[in-house]
């Protein structure tokens, strides 16, 4: 790592791009505290630099890197350093970055938001920047254009994973006025995983317990066709009634999804998780939900907590349950203490285990099979390597009683 550091100070831009991409692996396959405690400064800085200098691919790649360098910090002096630096550039890039690499851009500013803001504007102040990309009408050059379904799926989620940590009494009557008509409209024109984030947000918007804080500023009222701003959810009486359209059409796409083949859901990934929503809605409730991380238990007891796993499982990718069963600021979110291994557990068996349907748990008893054949059948498993290290030890022993005895 020290030496990939150093590569990012290299003129030539391709070096800091392969530098990035290691420093990314190490971070998200290990967790670097100390190393990342240590080179802080020159972390932050010089993917700052890459912001100012570096193609769209380096900006996307020291996007990322910041992200980790902020999860595997955690919060406190240093991470809250790394959102007062990095949100103005990360604004200004969202508005010139080709859309290949907006994801990315999207994903570190909900993440070094998440870690390192210190009040609730501060939180606001970055959904704000993702809420006017959400609905921007023109590009960088003043030309129209209109947001892929990976962008807007990345923004929404983004936006929805920095709601999740706001409190409804601290939400801001001024900014998500329309926010319920928006995905609302989303419902009705757009599919795939753009509707499957919009879902997930107004699933999220009832269970904030603020539902008067996202409709129009006008108010509901009996005579539905007032609305000052053209803005309002026009056919509606009442909050109630609101409510009861947006469960029926989510229901209606949960019953379309069930319809499709089961390719077209694999590959449209349309309403992924629609029965829980529906549930989620029509009950004010979340069921618990419980994940396994190696051989403990994790338990979701809110939606919140759902989407934030998957978010930042999405986020680190292979490296999840490291960071789960290592990273303190993780333990803290998510109210998770690991349980440390006793000498003869082998860590290789560790892995992190979703149930497939969050209401029914189902137990994989052929992947505990199959990685318990893996366990003792494998040249890198821990019992090999035990094996091996028993075998050289006895011939260690063995050579020295032979040296012995011929002396």
């Amino acid at each position: 790592m020290d030496c990939f550091l150093e590569e990012l100070f290299q003129k030539r831009g391709s070096k800091r791009e392969s530098a990035l991409a290691f420093i990314i692996e190490g971070f998200t396959m290990k967790y670097q505290r100390l190393f990342a405690q240590q080179n802080f400064a020159t972390l932050l800085y010089r993917c700052l630099n890459s912001f100012k200098k570096g193609s769209s691919k380096e900006i996307g790649l020291a996007c990322h890197a910041l992200g980790l360098l902020a999860i595997t910090i955690g919060c406190g002096a240093n991470a809250h350093e790394l959102y007062r630096e990095a949100i103005d550039p990360l604004s200004k890039a969202l508005k010139s970055a080709p859309e290949t690499f907006i994801p990315s851009i999207l994903e570190c500013l909900a993440i070094v938001t998440f870690i390192g803001r210190s009040n609730v504007e501060e939180t606001e102040k970055a959904m704000q920047i993702i809420w006017r990309f959400i609905h921007l009408q023109s590009g960088f050059n003043g030309v129209a254009r209109k947001h892929s379904a990976v962008v807007l799926t990345s923004a929404i989620s983004a936006w929805s994973f920095l709601l999740t940590s706001m409190d409804s009494w601290n939400l801001s009557y001024n900014h998500w006025q329309g926010a319920i008509d928006f995905f609302l409209n989303i419902l009705e024109t757009d599919g795939g995983s753009v509707l499957a984030a919009a879902s997930e947000s107004l699933a999220l918007i009832f269970e904030v317990e603020s539902f008067d804080k996202f409709v129009c500023d006008t108010k509901v009222t009996s005579d539905s066709s007032i609305c000052k701003e053209g803005n309002c959810l026009k056919g509606f009486s009442s909050t109630q009634e609101l409510k009861e359209a947006i469960i029926g059409q989510v229901r209606s796409l949960s019953q379309q999804a069930e319809g499709c083949s089961s390719a077209s859901k694999v590959v449209n990934n349309d309403c992924k998780y629609s029965w829980d929503i529906v549930k989620v809605l029509e009950e004010d409730c979340f069921p618990e939900t419980s994940v396994k991380i190696g051989h403990q238990i994790l338990r979701l007891c809110t939606w919140s907590q759902l989407l934030q796993m998957n978010y930042l499982k999405n986020f680190l990718g292979g490296g999840f349950l490291k960071h789960m069963l290592e990273n303190e600021q993780l333990h803290d979110v998510f109210d998770f203490t690991p349980k440390p291994l006793s000498s003869n557990e082998p860590y290789v068996c560790e892995r992190e285990e979703v149930s497939v349907h969050y209401f029914v748990p189902q137990v994989r008893k052929k992947d505990n099979k199959d990685c318990c054949q893996r366990l003792h059948k494998s040249r890198n498993s821990a019992a090999s390597k035990a094996r091996t290290q028993q075998l050289n030890k006895q011939r260690t022993i063995r050579a020295e009683e032979l040296r012995i005895s011929f002396d």
